[in-house]
């Protein structure tokens, strides 16, 4: 994963009219913590914020940290968390973890499902994207901007988990249950619902099938 460069600065004071006043003033509040020492509140552009973070993929991303005033200020870190706001969808403040390039991490990846399944486009099936992340451990250079899956091949009733991407990201040690479903190609609806009821209507004839053969032993007994 390619590193982005962010300026940042030391801010003073805290709390939540400290904040709306930064966010007036086009900054985003943000705290850097890790690697055994304090934690520091910075203050970052939101705009240049913003156009890192609508140009990834995901928001776990490593941002090279420039702080303002302080000597060899350059920081390696990884973003952790955004807190954005419920209506507008406004960054509200952001989690930066310290790292070293030379250590491994844990960090989540998004799923990406690449071109159009067999099964869809030949037979109407309905492709059902299953877990949309999942969690690897590795060095900060070695981090996917996401997992492609090509789901070209897939047949209707084909699905592929998250053990079948192990031989494709030797280098990524997967944390999540290897059993877990990334893509499943789906029956149509219609076929869905026809099978549905047959399966029902067997059901029934088989419960029917025991009460018909005791009142025929009772019509005999008479």
């Amino acid at each position: 994963m390619k590193e982005q460069l962010l300026k940042s600065r030391v801010r003073q004071g805290s709390g939540k009219k400290a904040a709306h006043k930064m966010r007036a003033q086009g900054e985003i509040p943000v705290i850097l913590y890790g690697h055994k020492e304090d934690p520091l509140s910075l203050a970052v552009p939101e705009h240049e914020l913003w156009h890192i973070l609508h140009n990834a993929t995901s928001e776990h991303l490593i941002l090279k940290l420039a702080i303002e005033g302080i000597d060899n200020g350059e920081v390696m870190t990884l973003v952790r968390d955004v807190q954005h706001h419920p209506v507008s969808g406004d960054i509200l403040h952001v989690d930066l973890q310290r790292i070293s390039m030379d250590e491994k991490i844990k960090v989540g990846v998004p799923v990406e499902l690449v071109g159009t399944a067999h099964g869809v486009k030949e037979f109407g099936g309905i492709l059902d994207h299953g877990v949309r992340e999942v969690t690897v451990r590795c060095k900060p250079k070695e981090i996917p901007e996401t997992l492609r899956i090509d789901v070209t091949h897939m047949e209707i009733g084909d699905s592929i988990h998250l053990s079948d991407l192990l031989e494709a990201y030797p280098l990524l040690e997967f944390l999540d249950d290897p059993h877990v479903t990334l893509a499943h190609v789906s029956p149509p609806k219609k076929v869905a619902a026809v099978e549905a009821a047959e399966v029902a209507e067997e059901g029934e004839a088989a419960e029917a099938a025991p009460e018909e053969e005791a009142e025929a032993g009772e019509g005999e007994e008479s």
